[in-house]
């Protein structure tokens, strides 16, 4: 684990710089939730919609949506792959998201189909995640973005 300013982030997990998901692979699969720092500048999640298991999508594309205190929007996907599962838990208590990001408020798993291609996108590896998530809270800071 990697703690910035009060956010813990895993370190064994890669990030989508863009869009804030936490990947978790294991061998062709993946889960996939929320990193804790999207949650500051989004609020409390209080709706989800999620693709449902089958749906095939690309890297960038909608698989469903959040509505948050601050926020309204598409869940834009981090890497290409098909809906294996999606957690019913989260879709009935969205605030799981923030609550337990990395265990009880996962979204859903998939299975990859341009790995090798695409996790070079995103951040890996314990010094990578600690740089981007220190430019992220300066940046967010810089907006106003985080109560102070």
């Amino acid at each position: 684990m990697i703690k910035i300013d009060k956010y813990t982030l895993r370190s064994d997990v890669f990030y989508d710089k863009e869009n804030h998901f936490w990947i978790n692979v294991t061998g062709n699969k993946a889960v996939i939730g929320l990193s804790p720092l999207i949650q500051e500048i989004n609020g409390h999640f209080v709706a989800l919609l999620l693709s449902e298991p089958g749906i095939k999508f690309n890297r960038g594309e909608s698989i469903g949506s959040a509505e948050a205190e601050k926020h309204v929007g598409p869940l834009k996907a981090p890497v290409s792959g098909t809906v294996l599962s999606v957690n019913t838990a989260v879709l009935e208590l969205p605030r799981l998201i923030n609550e337990d990001s990395f265990g009880q408020g996962w979204l859903m798993e998939i299975e990859l189909t341009d790995w090798e291609r695409e996790s070079a996108y995103l951040v890996h590896g314990e010094n990578e995640i600690k740089n981007w998530a220190a430019a992220e809270l300066k940046k967010f800071n810089e907006k106003g973005w985080i109560a102070q």
